[in-house]
């Protein structure tokens, strides 16, 4: 979901900045796309999707198991408390704590990790963007393409959002159809 927030974001400033006309030409032709549908529909955002799946996907689920275990022994432990001896409630306590800062520990280390590897791919695939931008735009005489969620009103002949994802696809093979993620690991 971060990745797909930030590659809205950054689509509205590389599109518009991609094909910015100058004031005298501010009424020229304008296209509007939809970043979700862009990310979603296009090959990279369905690569991007698929390859922090693989790399990330076990890992999350595991992580999302153990905090699972780790809550259900807390309610455990709160419906048991009255029956329990005073050293025998400190001692699960202590070892719901150590696994609480354990599983902490994890998911920072892995949160880092995914960061890296979703700026890599955020990276490369902002250029796509910025490429199919550009190229759609000077190919059809658009002066801008804009990010149509941030956009109040636009008329569906201005939609533009099929056409990019073709273009993107286009130039996403160009590339090599892949991330390169070797030093985001």
């Amino acid at each position: 979901m971060l990745r797909r927030t930030v590659i809205a974001l950054v689509m509205v400033f590389f599109c518009a900045a991609a094909v910015m006309p100058s004031q005298a030409e501010a009424a020229g032709k304008i296209g509007v796309a939809n970043p979700m549908r862009l990310s979603n529909q296009s090959n990279p955002g369905k690569e991007a999707e698929k390859q922090l799946t693989a790399m990330f996907g076990k890992e999350r689920e595991q992580l999302e198991k153990q905090g699972a275990a780790l809550n259900k022994q807390a309610e455990d432990l709160r419906k048991q408390a009255a029956a329990l001896s005073e050293k025998a409630r400190n001692e699960r306590a202590q070892k719901i704590q150590k696994q609480a800062q354990e599983l902490d520990t994890k998911g920072a280390a892995y949160t880092q990790r995914l960061s890296r590897v979703q700026q890599a791919i955020n990276s490369q695939l902002n250029e796509v963007l910025r490429e199919a931008c550009e190229s759609y735009a000077k190919k059809n005489g658009y002066d801008m393409i804009v990010d149509g969620s941030v956009v109040m009103f636009y008329t569906k002949a201005n939609d533009v959002t099929d056409e990019l994802i073709e273009e993107v696809n286009k130039i996403w093979k160009t590339k090599g159809g892949k991330f390169k993620l070797d030093s985001a690991k």
